[in-house]
């Protein structure tokens, strides 16, 4: 369904912190049916590929759906092809280039298994050879973070605990955008950043945000040490858009070290720098502009909270939408194919993945059927969601 952008809508919604998040629950997958063909939500699901990264491998011709409507342009796929699409999320997690998971598909299809797996072998040996040319760019880096005195260049370390970030990039992981860019500027907005993750570092909280247009999650983690570097910067916060395979390994590191772990983060305008342990993580930061994120959760009165507990359990996941209603004080689902009752439809996959982070008791701020659904709970992120409009649906 037609969806309405993250960043085009100004509301009024505060913004609360709160505490660790929860384990995001995968449904079980459906029963074999080899003749039927499935929805995009469906085969996303299935596969661990987003919606919008099945558009992007259609339009690419590395992922054909079996039928498209040439009205309503719906995808459908064949059951046969859910294999497919996982190959190609593995290989793409691990890099390779489209041109070679294409030739890996096609291989596979025709039933070759050793003609693909020897293409993957040779992607394979190839990120083993570019190892210590990585690692010697690492150090390269890690000493330009060193150089915290560079003319003219703010600069800001904090140290926050190691499970606090871990839990906060956690918070918003499920909303960054698709590895693949959906447009680009010049002529356009530059949706680039929204592939990465914005780290905002100020001297009381570290915040990361994450937006896909669709929904937007931001999560915090208490600062308990900070210095500035540079003019003007005491009382400023530096921002900067980081690659999420980046924030993926320092959560890892964070989460693997012991409770009482801290973790160093080092920000300027050109890198961001991590140190959890022994472990050193460094990256150049992401060109561009993140949407304002704070014209979306900032501001000015709402309609109060409403109780969600146990909703994410009813969700009727692999529907285009699903209508929520408030009554005595609690969110419930609306009857299915009534929207006229409902106060907002949402995508319930969405749904349900910003409730899986909101812990154990989230609250839902319904503000209007054309208003962000926003999510609260006791973990370490605030997150909203644009609603589905009832007068279109998405391909």
């Amino acid at each position: 369904m037609v969806l309405h952008r993250c960043v085009d809508v100004v509301t009024g919604l505060d913004l609360r912190p709160g505490r660790g998040p929860s384990l995001l629950l995968i449904p079980a997958p459906a029963p074999y049916e080899p003749d039927r063909l499935l929805t995009i939500g469906e085969v996303a699901r299935r596969s661990g590929l987003t919606a919008s990264a099945l558009r992007f491998y259609d339009r690419e011709g590395v992922l054909v759906p079996a039928d498209v409507d040439a009205l309503t342009g719906y995808r459908r796929y064949a059951v046969s092809q859910v294999r497919a699409a996982r190959l190609l999320a593995s290989l793409r997690r691990v890099g390779m280039p489209l041109a070679e998971v294409a030739l890996v598909l096609d291989e596979d299809a025709r039933g070759a298994s050793g003609a693909a797996a020897d293409v993957v072998a040779a992607h394979e040996q190839r990120l083993v050879d570019g190892l210590a040319d990585a690692r010697a760019e690492i150090r390269r880096t890690l000493a330009l973070l060193a150089e915290r005195d560079r003319a003219g260049g703010a600069s800001r370390r904090v140290t926050v605990r190691a499970s606090e970030l871990a839990a906060a990039i956690g918070s918003v992981r499920f909303a960054v955008a698709p590895g693949e860019p959906v447009a680009g500027a010049p002529g356009g907005p530059d949706l680039s950043v929204l592939t990465g993750m914005l780290v905002e570092v100020g001297d009381g909280e570290v915040r990361c945000v994450a937006s896909d247009r669709y929904r937007l999650a931001v999560g915090w983690a208490p600062v308990v040490g900070s210095s500035a570097v540079g003019p003007a910067v005491a009382a400023e916060r530096l921002v900067a858009v980081v690659p999420v395979d980046w924030a993926d390994r320092v959560a890892a590191a964070c989460r693997a070290g012991a409770a009482d772990t801290e973790a160093e983060l080092d920000v300027d305008a050109e890198q961001v720098g991590a140190s959890v342990g022994r472990d050193l993580f460094a990256t150049a930061v992401v060109p561009g502009s993140f949407p304002d994120y704070r014209a979306v959760v900032g501001g000015g009165p709402d309609r109060g909270a409403a109780d969600a507990e146990g909703l994410r359990s009813q969700l009727p996941i692999g529907t285009e939408s699903v209508g929520l209603v408030v009554s005595g004080g609690r969110v419930q689902l609306a009857p299915p194919h009534d929207a006229a009752v409902a106060d907002v439809l949402v995508d319930p996959t969405f749904l349900h993945e910003a409730l899986a982070v909101a812990g154990t008791r989230p609250t839902l701020v319904l503000d209007g059927p054309h208003r962000p659904l926003a999510i609260r709970g006791d973990g370490a992120g605030f997150s909203v969601l644009m609603p589905v409009a009832p007068d279109g649906l998405r391909p």
